[in-house]
């Protein structure tokens, strides 16, 4: 989700590391390294936008990563064996290369944030911007990090935890430099590949143990800075021009596929962010060479793009977000695509009229007033997280139903699901399968699945009193058996029970439930025909109707805005397609079908948003508050009554 900010500077506009033995004073444009931002921002800007095609667009981050630490790298190896290396100075062109068009983005999400956030977000704004202004948001939203509390399409300022990496390291990495850099390139070639290395290690190592983690924290993207740093140090000559073709060809082919076939569910930033950064790494080596690919990166319209890429990235997640989280723009392609026009020309204004000014006016601006300058900025900044709730409550028209409303986005499912307990929520999270899975002699009703069969826990809990309930639930993992089960895997807590415990037990009924997606389906029909789950009375029940955005936050504005169609036009087309999928794999399987979308939705898909007034059915896109889940778990039990009648008959 993130991008480098080392982007073109007047003196170090996408330029390499010399290569002499002596150091040079002035070091030559790179057109092709402009042409590789543009390669990245791309994808990264069509992913946000939902456009197919760009499902792993979220490499650009990694990409970028690389870019930075090769050319910032470049510029202090130089300035520190010419003898001029000034932390100071060094300082004075970040914040001129950053800040300008950071505040005015953070401005435009301020406002943005009183008028269309609702109550409760302001605040969880307020800190965000605190955090940015202090290059710190990686870690606040690292440690805001909830599973059903994401909050996207509510945080206006999420791509920012990239710069905050970026400047994380860069408080360090000019005094390696400085250190290194007149000692034996071997020596620094050593440390820079030791500090690339062990970051790598510790990624793929803590990727499965806490992925939130691994994406945000910079001892976990440090390597990919790394990569690019190791470059610049090693001063490679230009590759034969054979060689450099087939590499670039091959670089662009890595990018590519990760781009093409990554999704949100790829493991990531662990091994598998090797292949876009080393793909960046390659192009960049090769570029030296002036390969066919090289030059077409150096052309005009991918240069251009590169040039005002910095810009393109901040703008366009807040933009996004405003558009879907608060205009409620369509998702048709005709929508998105007007998206994307005005994201473009939002960001040509904000290059022409923030970034090129402040570079050229600031050019003889003294060192001192540039520092104090960033520092005021990031105080008013603070001071205007401070006021923020302030001034947003004051303006706003929410009324007590409506605040009310509101709080569902704030809804713990963690501890509605039981997670951490019955319901595996990480690679560190608890599962206990002695209180998870024991029974007492009423018959038995066990649930298996990721969060969207957790979700039902508050509605069959009501019945505990006839049942036992029996849950094996694991984010990451849908109701299928699985190939592997690695010990503390979510797979070993939806396969312990579909292999293991159904073996020793026969419950009255076994529930297989998931967030169904159309990717997913492979497996559901072989583990349907399994003879340990076909004698476990199963029910298969379909995709839950699943919203664009937060479902409270949908109510409200149909609300507001007279506007009772408007969940409807906002619903994912994709789990209708899925429901009737389902349908006929229960059929060829002989297995009792839930269609949720039958339950909750009528043909003209006007899909039920309340379970109670003033209380809805799902807190987010689509997980069940306790209202929600008590009508679908009433609808569960019919369906297991009229299924298993003598199963089901409860003492």
């Amino acid at each position: 989700m993130a991008l480098s900010t080392a982007l073109p500077y007047p003196e170090d506009l996408a330029r390499p590391v010399v290569t002499a033995a002596a150091p040079s004073s002035h070091l030559a444009y790179r057109g092709d390294i402009d042409g590789l931002r543009a390669l990245a921002v791309i994808p990264v800007v069509l992913f946000h936008a939902g456009m197919r095609g760009f499902r792993g667009g979220f490499v650009g981050v990694d990409i970028f990563f690389v870019i930075s630490g090769f050319l910032i790298t470049g510029i202090l190896l130089r300035d520190a064996q010419m003898g001029r290396l000034s932390i100071a100075e060094f300082y004075r062109r970040r914040i001129l290369r950053i800040f300008p068009a950071l505040v005015a983005t953070a401005l435009f999400a301020s406002v943005g944030a009183v008028i269309w956030l609702l109550p409760g977000e302001w605040e969880r704004f307020a800190r965000s911007l605190i955090a940015t202004a202090l290059f710190g948001s990686n870690i606040s939203f690292y440690l805001a990090t909830d599973y059903f509390n994401l909050g996207a399409l509510s945080e206006p300022l999420l791509h920012t935890w990239s710069l905050a990496v970026e400047e994380q390291w860069y408080l360090a990495w000019p005094l390696v430099i400085g250190l290194l850099a007149r000692r034996r390139r071997g020596l620094i070639l050593g440390v820079v590949g030791a500090i690339t290395a062990l970051s790598f290690a510790y990624a793929i190592w803590l990727l499965p143990r806490d992925p939130s983690a691994t994406f945000y924290l910079l001892p976990t993207r440090a390597w990919e800075l790394g990569i690019g740093a190791w470059l610049a140090v090693s001063r490679q000559g230009p590759a034969p021009r054979w060689l450099a073709e087939l590499m670039s060809v091959a670089a662009l082919a890595m990018i590519g596929i990760a781009v093409k076939f990554y999704t949100e569910t790829t493991p990531f930033p662990g091994l598998t962010a090797a292949l876009p950064c080393l793909g960046a790494a390659l192009l960049i080596h090769a570029g030296r060479s002036r390969p066919w690919v090289s030059r077409l990166l150096a052309g005009a319209p991918f240069r251009q793009v590169g040039l005002i890429s910095y810009s393109l990235y901040l703008w366009h997640w807040p933009i996004i977000v405003f558009a879907q989280g608060g205009l409620f723009i369509g998702h048709d392609i005709i929508a998105k695509i007007g998206l994307i026009l005005t994201i473009l020309l939002v960001s040509v204004a904000s290059w022409w009229w923030i970034e090129r000014p402040f570079r050229l006016a600031s050019r003889d601006w003294s060192t001192p007033r540039v520092l104090w300058g960033g520092a005021a900025a990031m105080l008013a900044l603070i001071a205007l997280a401070l006021a923020l709730p302030v001034i947003a409550n004051s303006l706003s028209r929410y009324d007590a139903k409506d605040r009310q409303l509101a709080g569902y986005l704030f809804y713990k499912g963690d501890e509605a699901y039981r997670a951490g307990h019955c319901f595996k929520v990480g690679w560190n999270s608890a599962y206990r399968p002695a209180q998870c899975l024991a029974t007492s002699g009423k018959p038995a009703i066990a649930f298996v699945g990721d969060s969207h069969a957790a979700h039902l826990w508050p509605g069959l809990s009501r019945y505990a009193d006839r049942y036992d309930l029996v849950q094996a639930t694991a984010i990451g993992c849908v109701a299928r058996i699985p190939q592997h089960m690695k010990p503390g895997s979510c797979e070993a807590v939806v396969g312990g029970l579909l292999t293991g415990w159904l073996r020793d037990h026969r419950p009255a009924a076994l529930v297989i439930a998931s967030r169904w997606r159309l990717g997913v389906l492979d497996g559901v029909e072989r583990t349907l025909r399994d003879p340990l789950v076909r004698r476990s009375h199963p029910l298969l029940v379909g995709p839950i109707p699943q919203y664009e955005t937060e479902l409270p936050r949908l109510i409200l504005a149909a609300r507001r805005r007279d506007d009772p169609d408007l969940p409807r036009r906002m619903l994912l087309d994709e789990m209708f397609a899925v429901d009737g999928q389902m349908r006929a794999i229960a059929a060829r399987t002989g297995t009792p079908y839930l269609s949720l979308i039958d339950l909750m939705c009528d043909a003209q898909r006007h899909c039920r948003t309340q379970a109670r007034p003033d209380e809805p059915m799902q807190f987010d896109y689509g997980h069940l508050t306790a209202p929600g889940s008590a009508f679908v778990a009433d609808a569960i039990l019919a369906k297991l009554r009229a299924a298993y009648p003598e199963a089901m008959a409860a003492n």
